[in-house]
C-alpha cells in the first residue's frame, strides 16, 4: 500500500516534481516516518519503486513472450500485458518516468540495461516469426517505441483512448 501511494505521486508529478511533503501526505505519514521506511530519502524510494515496476512489467508483459504459443500470438499478448500494466493508458510507466530528469542520473544504467534485455527478448520472438536478426532488432525497437510513444501521447493529451487506438495500429503491424 505504501509503495503504490508513492508510485502514484511519482507517476503524476515525476521525480523532480514529487516533494517529500507530497510523498508523505500521500502515504498518510509525516516526513520523519517516511524517512524511517526509506532512510535514503527520495533516491531510495525511486530505486525500490523502479525495481517493483520492472518486476511488474516483467510479469504482466514480458513473461508472455516465453509462452509456447506461436510467435505472433506471443507478441499480441505482450502488447495486451503492456496495456494492462499501464491500465489501458491511464497510468504512466514508472520505468519511463525514472529514465528522465535527475532520476536518470541515478537510474539510467539500470534502465538501459533492462531495456537492452527486453529488446533482445522481443527480437528473439520476431526472429521466431521468420525475421532475420537485424530486421528483428528493428521490429523490436519499433514496437517498444510505438508502445511508449502512444502512452506518452495519451498522457500528454489526457486521452487514454488514443493509447488504445495506437495499440490497435501496432497490432496490425505484427507478423501473422
Amino acid at each position: 500500500m505504501l509503495l503504490s501511494r508513492l508510485e502514484t505521486v511519482f507517476e503524476d508529478r515525476g521525480y523532480e516534481g514529487a516533494t517529500l511533503n507530497q510523498l508523505a501526505e500521500a502515504c498518510g505519514l509525516g516526513k520523519a516516518s517516511l524517512y524511517h521506511h526509506f532512510p535514503g530519502g527520495k533516491p531510495e524510494m525511486a530505486a525500490v519503486l523502479l525495481r517493483e515496476a520492472v518486476a511488474r512489467l516483467e510479469s504482466q508483459a514480458f513473461a508472455r513472450l516465453q509462452s509456447p504459443e506461436p510467435a505472433a500470438q506471443r507478441l499480441a499478448r505482450f502488447i495486451e500485458g503492456f496495456a494492462d500494466y499501464t491500465q489501458q493508458g491511464e497510468r504512466n510507466c514508472l520505468v519511463a518516468v525514472f529514465s528522465q530528469g535527475s532520476a536518470a542520473d541515478a537510474h539510467a544504467e539500470a534502465v538501459a540495461a533492462q531495456f537492452e534485455t527486453w529488446l533482445q527478448r522481443l527480437s528473439a520472438v520476431f526472429e521466431d516469426t521468420g525475421a532475420r536478426p537485424k530486421r528483428a532488432q528493428r521490429e523490436a525497437a519499433a514496437l517498444l517505441a510505438g508502445l511508449y510513444g502512444y502512452l506518452l501521447t495519451a498522457r500528454l493529451l489526457r486521452d487514454p483512448a488514443s493509447f488504445r487506438r495506437g495499440l490497435k495500429r501496432l497490432r496490425k503491424t505484427l507478423p501473422d
